[in-house]
């Protein structure tokens, strides 16, 4: 339900990106031991930071994901993809469980169109309020009529 809803808002906008539900997890322990600074009430500026610090120490398939959450009301959020897990950076604990959130992902930005992003920007991380994320959005929209 709340994956149709998404594509319903971004429809008004004209723009169809590959929406998928996500199950996330806490980041393993040796991510964890790494120190990575969290700012948890900006996941775009912690997601950001983790996928350029672990690109730095040798890690492969790495993703800024843009997304939304739902905890009592939707809201943005970014987290990272490593290979084919989903992790929420702003968690962090060693026994922790995370929220029975909701996240579906919109866009997910290799590490390479990241770091150009925020070159292009000021080092701004891109967020669902960006409006230049709608173009890239629209960029890679898989409806050809768009």
């Amino acid at each position: 339900m709340m994956v149709k809803k998404i594509e319903q808002y971004f429809q008004y906008f004209g723009v169809a990106p590959k929406i998928q539900e996500v199950s996330l997890k806490v980041l393993p322990a040796d991510i964890q031991k790494l120190d990575i600074p969290v700012t948890p009430h900006n996941s775009y500026k912690t997601a950001a930071d983790y996928v350029l610090n672990l690109h730095e120490l040798g890690f492969d398939e790495l993703h800024y994901v843009l997304g939304i959450s739902n905890d009592h009301c939707l809201f943005g959020k970014a987290v990272i993809r490593v290979g084919n897990h989903y992790y929420d950076p702003t968690v962090i604990a060693r026994h922790c469980f995370l929220p029975k959130d909701q996240f579906v992902s919109i866009y997910e930005m290799p590490m390479n169109e990241l770091k150009g992003f925020m070159a292009e920007h000021n080092n701004e991380m891109p967020s669902i309020l960006n409006l230049e994320v709608v173009e890239m959005l629209k960029r890679g929209a898989t409806n050809p009529e768009l």
